[in-house]
């Protein structure tokens, strides 16, 4: 059972600055023993505190919030186009950053190596030594085993099947290694640093793109799932006789509404001669990208407008599970096709939440389109080595053994 002093500490961690009073209202206890328990947060060096001022108006409380420098971490993004890395401070404040062009048929060593270099490079913008680092995160856009540190797929890429990544990186860097979905890491960055988002307790942050993913926190903290696994809300069956999902079910929500099977969609449909005003724009259906799409169907073009229109719905089916189930007061859409199609994302979102949903769900839920970050899913993946570093950190001075 945790301490008051550690709940504390990740109360404060997730809410990036909070004052005592919320605190004790929060955990139900005295000023007094709140005053006593931040104490001991403070003489640990785990917290600090700042912007406690007297006017005529009174006093100003005090914020607490983590310790910055308790640690710097790095977090990396394998993505099928780039690998990306930042250094940051313990609270997320990002101090150099470095990316190197890459491509998910690149060999695994390959990528190890571009890793390596990226994180170097980010070192060398930040301006601190590699001595300096506590640990690295790491977000991967295949589908992983979390639990095992395995990448087991990445479509299109078959010497990615059942590679033992976590422990590739930790032989590269010779460090422990904290690996994630990269949906859930960009989810940590927003809910951690925008500071609109944070006050939501309970929120979905759904990842649109070549994939779609889910990061959840309830009642504060982030939902990973007894194997480390939950979010999978692209995964959700909803049609046991739909396409082809790249999990290899079919009838998924990704199977539908992710940006690769929308753009499929609009690509089939010219290959069989469809009347379209994207004809005038593509002299190949390969070229057709989200926007082409987005565009035309702002100007009214029947088969964009259709499949945003297919997208949006299936969408909005798994989403409105999602909120059934968890209850959230927020829903974030993120990434590149939420983006690019956000009105259209949006408007069917939370249709589908108002029309599935029982009102006790959907009565004050906000649904909104994150704007764009390029640095929130490296930056995502830092924080999550931060959660294993605190973690470790509070063991430490909260938890001395017996002599």
């Amino acid at each position: 059972m945790r301490s008051l002093e550690e709940s504390l500490f990740w109360e404060i961690f997730y809410r990036h600055q909070a004052v005592r009073s919320e605190l004790a209202r929060l955990f139900d206890v005295s000023a007094a023993t709140m005053s006593r328990s931040t104490a001991v947060l403070l003489a640990k060096h785990l917290v600090v505190e700042s912007g406690g001022t007297s006017s005529s108006r009174g006093r100003r409380p005090a914020l607490l919030q983590v310790n910055p420098a308790l640690a710097y971490v790095a977090g990396i993004e394998i993505d099928r186009d780039r690998v990306t890395a930042v250094i940051t401070d313990m609270t997320g404040n990002l101090l150099g950053r470095s990316g190197v062009a890459a491509t998910a048929s690149n060999p695994v060593r390959k990528t190890l190596k571009d890793c390596r270099e990226a994180v170097r490079a980010a070192f060398a913008d930040a301006g601190r030594v590699p001595g300096q680092l506590a640990r690295i995160g790491v977000g991967h856009t295949g589908m992983l085993d979390v639990e095992n540190g395995l990448c087991l797929d990445w479509e299109g890429a078959p010497h990615w099947r059942r590679v033992n990544l976590r422990g590739a990186l930790r032989e590269t860097f010779d460090m422990e290694i904290t690996l994630d979905d990269r949906a859930r890491a960009v989810a940590l960055a927003q809910h951690l640093l925008w500071p609109e988002y944070r006050r939501h307790r309970s929120a979905i942050y759904v990842q649109i793109g070549t994939g779609i993913g889910a990061g959840i926190f309830v009642n504060g903290r982030m939902v990973r799932g007894a194997t480390l696994a939950g979010g999978e809300i692209g995964h959700i069956v909803i049609d046991r006789n739909g396409p082809l999902c790249a999990c290899g079910k079919r009838g998924c929500v990704e199977a539908f509404a992710s940006l690769g099977a929308t753009i499929a969609r609009v690509r089939q449909a010219l290959e069989k001669g469809a009347k379209t005003s994207l004809r005038t724009q593509v002299k190949s259906p390969s070229q057709l990208t989200v926007e082409m799409i987005v565009s035309a169907a702002r100007q009214g073009d029947p088969l964009a407008a259709t499949a945003l229109s297919e997208a949006g719905d299936a969408l909005g089916f798994g989403v409105a599970n999602a909120v059934q189930l968890l209850n959230p007061s927020l829903v974030v859409l993120a990434g590149k096709f939420a983006n690019a199609a956000s009105d259209f994302l949006l408007e069917a979102v939370t249709r589908a939440i108002h029309s599935q949903c029982f009102e006790t769900m959907s009565r004050g839920l906000e649904v909104r389109v994150a704007p764009f970050r390029k640095d929130a899913g490296p930056v995502g993946c830092a924080l999550l080595a931060s959660l294993d570093v605190g973690a470790a950190l509070v063991q430490k001075a909260l938890f001395v053994p017996p002599s």
